[in-house]
């Protein structure tokens, strides 16, 4: 088993395009959620939750414990991507970032030296 803060501790640091796939069986087994930015309009979930959400130009993407609506319609649990308008915890720019209300640590992925996103990893336990 390893925690949210061991897991955001392992991929922070990484580059876009990375696979996580040395850490994905990991996250599932410990009911952890990764979630990070792809592209230019997409919010990805790995681990205890495999998905994506839509989220062109930044947005609500709301999910419970079975994945996102595609749809729009409202679950319990809601994060939402902000693009090109956010900082990490040392106050770099960064290209994506996410808010939420669920308990999360954070991680960040770099491309060309430049934060790319502000990735979230959460336990699947605290969703509503």
């Amino acid at each position: 088993m390893i925690t949210a803060k061991e897991l955001a501790e392992k991929l922070n640091g990484r580059a876009y395009g990375d696979s996580f796939d040395d850490v994905k069986q990991e996250a599932k087994e410990s009911g952890l959620v990764i979630v990070y930015g792809a592209s230019d309009d997409l919010m990805e979930f790995d681990g205890a939750i495999y998905d994506e959400g839509g989220c062109f130009d930044g947005g609500r993407v709301y999910f419970d414990r079975n994945g996102v609506d595609q749809e729009g319609e409202e679950r319990a649990n809601w994060i939402d991507a902000v693009w090109c308008d956010g900082m990490n915890r040392d106050g770099l720019p960064a290209t994506w970032t996410y808010e939420t209300e669920i308990p999360c640590e954070r991680f960040d992925i770099w491309e060309d030296g430049e934060v790319y996103c502000v990735g979230l990893v959460f336990s699947i336990e605290d969703l509503k």
